[in-house]
């Protein structure tokens, strides 16, 4: 058996490539943050000889667990090329976010499972390997586009290049006395999204202008307000997030979305500041994002 803790990442804004025919040169460039709630995977040998998928204990089908079998199904490959054969693995998922929210749970899965796999099976890839098949995981099954990138920089990031670790870029933005708080409303298919041609021209029409911005100034302050400007003119806002922009953002508050989710995140320096809402989380910033237990 093996374990390992992956951080969960929030992205505030994006501009979508996956015209590439190598999934590895495909991904997302924008902006975000690693936060310290994040995803705790295990991997163990079955005894029943099937692979299983659990999220929080609860088994799932196939194919509401399809990034973690497509990562585990490379895996096989590999170890019958290394003359491992008749294996059968169960995976646990452990998540301390929202699922289908924007905080980036397929990417910390996929990766929880890349190095917990890797392990397991005595395999020895590389770190780059290993992160490059989490990225491929995404690319292939549409769970998210620029997470695994982001996850390797860690921090506070904006990504210039798409594409996984060691092929695309990322920058990190200047830290600040800024902190950040969360608030989820509820989910949104991120598939329904990023595959959709329209929705596609409306994100990279504005994604790249606002980008911009942040590369001209890469403070979190910056990325606070080109993220709740992409948010607006992307169309991407839900009611409930435009409401609580109109509400809540002020000199002392700087308001984004959680893309791509039905929620909310707010830049804060003063505590006392922030809304009573029931479902606010004070977040941390994590920088060391993959962890062995």
């Amino acid at each position: 058996m093996t374990k390992y803790w992956v951080a969960s990442h929030i992205s505030g804004l994006f501009a979508i490539y996956d015209e590439e025919n190598n999934p590895l040169k495909r991904g997302s460039r924008g902006a975000g943050f690693s936060i310290s709630r994040g995803t705790t995977t295990t991997v163990e040998f079955s005894r029943d000889n099937e692979n299983h998928v659990f999220f929080n204990e609860k088994e799932v089908e196939i194919d509401h667990a399809n990034i973690s079998y497509f990562v585990l199904n490379h895996y096989l490959k590999l170890a019958q090329s290394d003359n491992l054969s008749n294996l059968s693995i169960s995976i646990h998922h452990e998540f301390e976010i929202p699922l289908s929210a924007g905080y980036g749970a397929s990417a910390s899965g996929a990766l929880g499972c890349s190095f917990a796999l890797n392990d397991l099976l005595k395999l020895k890839l590389t770190e780059q390997e290993i992160y490059q098949i989490a990225h491929t995981a995404e690319i292939m099954e549409s769970g998210g586009l620029g997470d695994v990138l982001a996850l390797f920089k860690g921090g506070w990031e904006y990504r210039t290049l798409e594409g996984a670790p060691y092929i695309g870029k990322a920058e990190s933005i200047l830290k600040n006395q800024f902190k950040v708080a969360t608030i989820s409303f509820g989910e949104i298919s991120t598939k329904s999204i990023i595959k959709n041609i329209k929705w596609k021209e409306k994100i990279n029409s504005v994604g790249n202008l606002f980008l911009q911005e942040i590369i001209n100034e890469p403070t979190i302050r910056n990325f606070g307000i080109a993220s709740k400007q992409f948010a607006v003119s992307s169309m991407l806002a839900t009611p409930n997030v435009i409401d609580f922009m109109n509400r809540y953002d002020n000199e002392n508050l700087i308001t984004g979305q959680i893309m791509l989710g039905d929620g909310i995140f707010i830049l804060y320096k003063n505590p006392d500041d922030l809304p009573d809402h029931p479902n606010l989380v004070k977040e941390t910033i994590c920088y060391s994002t993959v962890k062995k237990l």
